[in-house]
């Protein structure tokens, strides 16, 4: 018996699942569905949201500090070489 770690999209989970059940009796032992990692995937998707949507009010009312395209680079660059 083989086991097959597999990250399925959200989007496709349900058709995913009902995949699996419709294949010939005894070709699949069990399905396990790891919740702790779909927990801390829904964890760090909040995070994320938030942090934009923060982002984007921030941007909207004019209090966010923004910089030029070359800082930017510089900075990349900066960073580049102190991590190489």
């Amino acid at each position: 018996m083989q086991t097959v770690q597999i990250q399925v999209d959200d989007r496709y989970f349900d058709s995913f699942l009902e995949l699996v059940n419709n294949l010939k009796d005894g070709m699949v032992k069990s399905v396990k569905i790891d919740n702790e990692a779909l927990s801390s995937i829904d964890k760090q998707y909040e995070i994320n949201k938030n942090y934009f949507q923060n982002a984007i009010k921030e941007v909207e009312s004019g209090t966010a500090t923004l910089i030029s395209h070359e800082d930017v680079w510089s900075k990349v660059a900066t960073h580049i070489k102190a991590h190489s």
